[in-house]
């Protein structure tokens, strides 16, 4: 089949997550009546998982539970990158993308803004064939039916962090806070022979992994955004260290609160099977608009 460029199929229907839109629904309803109450001060930016849906969809959908009160015009998905190398981020700038629950309409004008503005770059490539935004799209159908969605994919740079603040100045400057929010896609630490990653085995080998974890969730709460990219890669800790990073700075310059914690948990967690020696890790996290905003 032929790629279209305005145009994203829902590649992992089926596989990864229902593609029959009433038990998709029904999915997503049950994650979202079981997430909890986080009401309080606006949520501007979260972090979710994007693993199959039956791992980390309780998670991810605290994340979107806790956004919903804030109820943007446009969610702005940073990526993890597992398809391509990238030097900067690449952003799918117009056309739709494709769910069991409906389509997505890409918000075109900010897109244009951005490129306008010299922040990344209009390259659809990256999003064939990557589930880290695609896992996203449901979730935002069922929650947030009319807003839009600028995919973008953050490669694990330096310069991540960078990108985060310079897209919060953006959106200031564009008086577009208020219209918009970012949700950063990443897992965190990938335990096993597939992974490439067995430092210990065992029973051990889940406080471990969760341990590494933790390293990497305090860089975030801390605000610490620099410090994400360089971490990820020393410890394995993230798949999406620069969607994480930028994340991290967009609400950092934006004067948001220290990041919430709602949840930790790993695959094997959600679904044990005899003793860890496979699992990934999950996590959802908000920050909300601080007094200044």
């Amino acid at each position: 089949m032929p790629l279209d460029r305005f145009y994203r199929r829902a590649e992992k229907a089926g596989s990864w997550y229902p593609d029959d839109a009433a038990e998709l629904g029904a999915v997503i309803d049950h994650f979202l009546a079981t997430a909890g109450d986080y009401s309080g001060a606006p949520v501007v930016a979260g972090v979710v998982p994007h693993a199959g849906l039956r791992f980390s969809g309780a998670t991810a959908a605290k994340t979107f539970a806790a956004l919903r009160p804030t109820n943007p015009a446009t969610i702005v998905i940073f990526g993890a990158v597992h398809t391509q190398n990238l030097r900067i981020p690449a952003l799918w700038t117009a056309g739709e993308w494709d769910s069991p629950l409906g389509r997505a309409t890409v918000d075109a004008p900010l897109a244009a803004k951005l490129l306008a503005a010299g922040w990344g770059e209009d390259n659809p490539q990256p999003h064939y064939g990557d589930n880290a935004i695609e896992l996203q799209i449901p979730f935002i159908r069922r929650v947030f039916p009319h807003a839009k969605i600028l995919p973008v994919a953050v490669p694990p740079s330096a310069a991540a962090a960078d990108w985060g603040a310079r897209f919060a100045a953006f959106a200031h400057n564009e008086n577009l806070t208020a219209d918009l929010a970012v949700i950063a896609s990443t897992d965190l630490t990938h335990y096993g022979r597939p992974y490439g990653l067995t430092p210990v085995v065992g029973a051990a080998a889940l406080e471990w992994s969760k341990k590494n974890d933790r390293r990497l969730l305090a860089s975030v709460q801390n605000f610490a955004a620099e410090k994400i990219v360089p971490l990820a890669a020393a410890d394995a800790s993230a798949c999406g260290a620069g969607a994480l990073a930028a994340a991290t700075a967009y609400a950092r310059a934006l004067g948001a609160t220290p990041a919430e914690l709602l949840a930790h948990t790993t695959s094997y967690e959600v679904q044990p099977d005899g003793e860890p020696s496979m699992f990934v890790g999950y996590a959802a996290l908000i920050w909300r608009a601080g007094k200044s905003n």
